[in-house]
C-alpha cells in the first residue's frame, strides 16, 4: 500500500511538473490581435510614402543559435549580437523598406534573454515593429544534455511605414509527434500585418511552419489556402520560412491544387536560379506569393557572409505606384 501511495505521489508530481513546464503559453489561442510597437527615438518617425518601388526582405534568424541549432555548442551573448549585427547590415544593404523575420527569440534563456526583434528594429531606426509568438513554454527540457529552459520565440515584422494591424492566426496542425510533446512544440502560424504605404494598404501574410512537421504539407496547404481566401486583398504579399510551397517533390500535386484554389488572387514569384519546371525541389527562399494589384519587379536570394540558417534571405521588390499597370486576365 505504501509503495502504491509513493508511486501515486511521484506520478502526480511528474504530471504537475509537465503541465507547469509546458505552460505559460499565449499561442494556444486560435487567433488574437497583437501589439504594434512604436520604436522609441526612431530616426524615421514619418517617412515619405514609397515612390516607384517597395522592397521586402524575408530572413530566418534560426533563433540566433547558428546553423547547428540546439546541437551546437552553447553560444555567448557576444556571438549572438555579432550575428544580429550581420542581419542589420544585410537589411540595410538590401535597401528594403520592410523586414520579415522568422525564428526570432524574444526572451529565451538559451539566447541570454536578448529581444532580437527589438534590437534589430532599434538599430535600423525604423519606427514600427510587430511580433507574433509561435513557440512558448516555461521550461523546455530538451536537448537533454543542455535543456533550453524558458522559451519565448516567434516571428516579427519591422517597417519604416506605419503598421495599422497585427493579427496572429494559428493554422490547424497535423501532428507527427507523441501527444505529450505537443504542448512543447512550435505552432504553425500566419502573422497578418497591414502596412500603410501612403494611400495604399499593403497586407503582409507572414508564414511560419515548423520545419519538423514537413510530412503533412498537403493538410497545411489546405488550411493556409482557406485562410488566404478569407483575408486576401489585391495588395497582399505572402512570404516566410518553410511555407508549404517549399521542398515539394515534382510528383506532388498539392502545390498546383493550392494555386488553382487561389485562382487569380495571387501569383508565384520565383527568385533567379529557381526554374519553374523544377522549382518544387528548391529551398523555400526562392518563393513569394503576390496579389493581383502588385507588380513584382524582381526577386533574389541575398548573399551574406555567413548564413544563420539553411534559408538564405529573400528580397522581393514590387512596383508601388499609381496608376497600377493594366493586368491581362
Amino acid at each position: 500500500m505504501i509503495i502504491l501511495v509513493i508511486i501515486l505521489i511521484l506520478a502526480l508530481l511528474l504530471l504537475g511538473a509537465y503541465f507547469w513546464s509546458s505552460g505559460g503559453q499565449t499561442v494556444l489561442a486560435g487567433s488574437g490581435s497583437g501589439i504594434v510597437e512604436a520604436i522609441p527615438d526612431a530616426m524615421e518617425i514619418a517617412p515619405a510614402p514609397p515612390v516607384g518601388t517597395l522592397g521586402i526582405l524575408s530572413y530566418s534568424l534560426a533563433y540566433g543559435l547558428g546553423r547547428q541549432g540546439d546541437s551546437g555548442p552553447e553560444r555567448s551573448a557576444a556571438a549572438i549580437y555579432d550575428d544580429l549585427d550581420q542581419v542589420i547590415e544585410t537589411i540595410v544593404a538590401s535597401e528594403a523598406d520592410i523586414a520579415l523575420l522568422q525564428e526570432v527569440d524574444f526572451a529565451s534563456q538559451r539566447t541570454h534573454d536578448i529581444d532580437q526583434l527589438y534590437y534589430i528594429a532599434a538599430a535600423l531606426g525604423w519606427g514600427y515593429a510587430a511580433r507574433a509568438v509561435t513557440w512558448e513554454c516555461r521550461y523546455l527540457p530538451w536537448p537533454l544534455r543542455r535543456p533550453t529552459g524558458r522559451l519565448r520565440a516567434g516571428m516579427g515584422v519591422i517597417s519604416r511605414y506605419p503598421l495599422v494591424q497585427n493579427v496572429r492566426q494559428r493554422l490547424p496542425q497535423t501532428w507527427i509527434m507523441p501527444l505529450f510533446l505537443r504542448r512543447y512544440a512550435a505552432r504553425h502560424t500566419v502573422q497578418m500585418v497591414d502596412v500603410q504605404c501612403g494611400a495604399i494598404l499593403l497586407r503582409l501574410l507572414h508564414v511560419y511552419l515548423d520545419p519538423q512537421q514537413r510530412t503533412r504539407y498537403p493538410q497545411d496547404l489546405q488550411a493556409l489556402g482557406t485562410f488566404i481566401r478569407e483575408v486576401y486583398t489585391p495588395t497582399s504579399v505572402l512570404m516566410g520560412t518553410d511555407h508549404p510551397i517549399a521542398n515539394r517533390p515534382a510528383s506532388d500535386a498539392s502545390l498546383p491544387t493550392f494555386m488553382t484554389a487561389l485562382g487569380e488572387r495571387c501569383r508565384a514569384v520565383v527568385a533567379p536560379g529557381h526554374h519553374a519546371a523544377t522549382a518544387e525541389l528548391q529551398p523555400h527562399p526562392g518563393y513569394a506569393l503576390v496579389g493581383s494589384d502588385l507588380q513584382p519587379l524582381d526577386a533574389w536570394t541575398t548573399e551574406v557572409h555567413a548564413l544563420l540558417s539553411v534559408h538564405p534571405p529573400l528580397m522581393l521588390r514590387l512596383r508601388w505606384a499609381l496608376p497600377l499597370l493594366a493586368r491581362h486576365r
